[in-house]
């Protein structure tokens, strides 16, 4: 009573939770049910205490089943404990017992469907880490993951903070435009080489490898790393590189294998640091805003030294499993 009334006096329902030592949706729920049912309503309250608590058997069985197939609500998961194991639950109560037991709510990650786990290890530790080792020991031997980034236009939104009720909006540009950047990360020092072009072709690709060479004229090799990019394995690409007095070395990655490729870490890095919920008004503001985040890389140094890391992931082996429900 003391709750309605204060509400009645124009109090907020936070307010008067903070007055009463109860939370605000209890005194949302009070004047719900006097609105609904008059005094009656108020009187019962209808208090049922606490969510029931799965067993440890039952809370391990319902983390085998999270494992193998995703479910996208909290709902959704109340509806499998019910059905199961007769256990009723809110979809709130269901988020907190989920929490407790590892798991939590987000995105999956989108792998490809054709990627070989076994060729990647392989890769992984026949090639790439000796090379990685290699251009550890000695500065000569020159080690560069290559790859081009085509940042469109356009309007980037990610998830962040907003106020309850409200809607965060960005700006988005029209038109299809992008910028075409090649780029090279070498190993270990984490220099960063990049080339605007119009397309990547054979002939750009030929021409980004003699701008990576007089970068490094005392290395007695270079070695890149790339992927299976029809203009990657063009005939004026291997033509090139079968020169006499060529210095660059090219190391394939297996087919659908990007999480070999240590420069999409920088990509990604670059698109959350410059593109995501930002716009630019102007076409060529966007092109500045890209040139300057590869142009000075130094406030990022500490980020990107624990992000570009030796350590890579095989993927390919757990994705075929997850179904969503």
């Amino acid at each position: 009573m003391n709750a309605l009334l204060l509400l009645d006096n124009g109090w907020a329902a936070e307010r008067v939770a903070e007055a009463l030592f109860v939370d605000a949706e209890t005194v949302r729920q009070h004047m719900r049910l006097h609105t609904a049912q008059g005094r009656a309503g108020v009187e019962r309250l209808a208090y049922v205490g606490h969510a029931p608590v799965p067993s440890a058997a039952q809370a391990q069985e319902l983390a085998a089943e999270l494992s193998a197939r995703l479910y996208l609500t909290a709902k959704a998961v109340c509806g499998l404990v019910a059905e199961r194991f007769g256990l009723t639950h809110t979809p709130h109560a269901m988020a907190r017992l989920l929490g407790r037991i590892g798991f939590v709510w987000k995105r999956p990650k989108v792998v490809p469907a054709k990627a070989d786990a076994a060729a990647q290890r392989d890769f992984l530790e026949g090639t790439l880490r000796p090379l990685m080792t290699a251009a550890e020991a000695d500065p000569a031997q020159k080690l560069l993951f290559i790859d081009a980034t085509h940042p469109a236009y356009g309007a980037h939104p990610a998830a962040g903070w907003v106020r309850r009720g409200e809607t965060a909006m960005l700006r988005s540009n029209h038109g299809r435009v992008n910028v075409t950047l090649n780029g090279a990360l070498s190993w270990p020092g984490r220099e960063v080489i990049t080339r605007e072009a119009p397309l990547i072709t054979g002939l750009e690709m030929v021409a980004f490898f003699e701008q990576i060479a007089a970068r490094y004229p005392t290395a007695r090799t270079i070695t890149l790393v790339l992927d299976n990019a029809t203009y990657n394995r063009a005939a004026v690409v291997r033509e090139w590189l079968s020169r006499p007095d060529c210095r660059v070395r090219v190391a394939y990655l297996p087919p659908y294998a990007p999480n070999l490729n240590l420069i999409e870490r920088l990509w990604w890095f670059f698109k959350k640091k410059t593109l995501w919920n930002t716009h630019y008004p102007t076409l060529d503001e966007f092109r500045a805003a890209v040139r300057a985040f590869f142009t000075n890389l130094g406030p990022w140094e500490g980020e990107l030294a624990s992000l570009l890391t030796n350590r890579f992931h095989i993927i390919g082996h757990k994705a075929e499993r997850i179904s969503a429900t």
